[in-house]
């Protein structure tokens, strides 16, 4: 779990019951269809923003989620772009 000096403007406590496993997110927006990547990629907002890490989201969401006409799924994609970690522990750009 990362650490609350990481950045983090905006804690949110979410139960941990109710989230998906990061591979379930990950197979999710893998999908074709547009509502499972929006409950998919919400749910990984809600994991990143509680402090937990995904680390191979990055790249899911660049390789399936880009090229997209669902609205809502554009307004996420725009929160996700502010808060994925984009750089490693050693300050260079991740992977």
């Amino acid at each position: 779990m990362a650490s609350v000096s990481d950045n983090c403007t905006v804690l949110l406590n979410t139960d941990k019951q109710n989230l998906v496993s990061q591979e379930e997110i990950l197979k999710q927006l893998e999908d074709s269809n547009d509502k499972m990547k929006v409950k998919a990629l919400k749910s990984a907002i809600l994991m990143m923003l509680g402090g937990e890490p995904i680390p191979r989201i990055l790249m899911t969401v660049i390789r399936f989620c880009i090229n997209t006409e669902h609205h809502e799924f554009k307004k996420l994609l725009m929160l996700f772009w502010e808060i994925v970690p984009k750089y490693d522990s050693e300050k260079k750009v991740a992977p």
